[in-house]
């Protein structure tokens, strides 16, 4: 048998396609001008695809010379941005940090892998969640039960101790001295005077992601710079 593979869309023939007769184990390339020769007979089905329209089916019910329509498949991708790689260190970091803020949140500075997914902790075993005064009234035998259970308290403080050796490493991640030194320059003693001055907290570290902490490191190394160069 015989036929030509074409655009749904315009009529204009699709080069590669493949044709298979799975009925009869066969298959074909369609050509530069859609047209292929395949074996097969009346009632043999033929799958048909190309990377750039849907896969069809299709069943032969006639000796002649078909024509086969696939469908066109558009493929949204997502935006993305192309630029330049800076010629030095120094404009590497400036253009760090004059990046805007990524909606998503998963921006990371050069160098730095992601963090692995952070420990939550059970509702069930959360204080903030189940100590207050009206989780206590609408569940007061749940709330009397838990306080004389040793097991319980054991949970709590088992999941409390895991989230927040989890918290360190993430904030580990997002805030240490190869970063700092990265995007300041800086190194050895200075550095870590410049660590110590900047003294950021662990809500900080936690709650900012990695994009406002290279922000927050760049605005107090600006008045890091201004104060030793007064006092020096």
């Amino acid at each position: 048998m015989s036929g030509i593979i074409q655009s749904s869309a315009d009529g204009l023939s699709i080069e590669g396609a493949h044709i298979v007769n799975i009925s009869q184990n066969k298959m074909a390339i369609s050509s530069e001008l859609g047209n292929f020769n395949l074996e097969g007979e009346i009632g043999d089905t033929l799958i048909i695809s190309n990377i750039n329209y849907f896969t069809k089916k299709f069943i032969i019910n006639t000796k002649s010379r078909i024509s086969i329509l696939l469908k066109p498949n558009v493929i949204q991708l997502e935006e993305v941005t192309v630029n330049n790689l800076p010629k030095t260190a120094n404009d590497f970091r400036k253009k760090l940090i004059a990046m805007p803020m990524q909606d998503n949140n998963k921006f990371l500075p050069f160098g730095m892998k992601p963090a692995k997914p952070r420990s939550e902790i059970p509702p069930l075993y959360n204080r903030s969640l189940n100590s207050g005064v009206g989780y206590v009234i609408t569940n007061p035998l749940k709330s009397i039960t838990r306080k004389l259970s040793s097991e319980f308290e054991e949970k709590v403080k088992y999941y409390a101790l895991k989230a927040d050796e989890d918290n360190k490493i993430i904030r580990d991640k997002k805030f240490n001295r190869s970063l700092v030194s990265s995007l300041t320059g800086l190194e050895g003693n200075k550095l870590t005077d410049f660590i110590h001055f900047m003294d950021l907290t662990h809500s900080f570290l936690d709650s900012s992601s990695a994009y406002e902490i290279a922000e927050r490191i760049e605005e107090e190394f600006k008045e890091f710079s201004q104060k030793t160069n007064i006092s020096n």
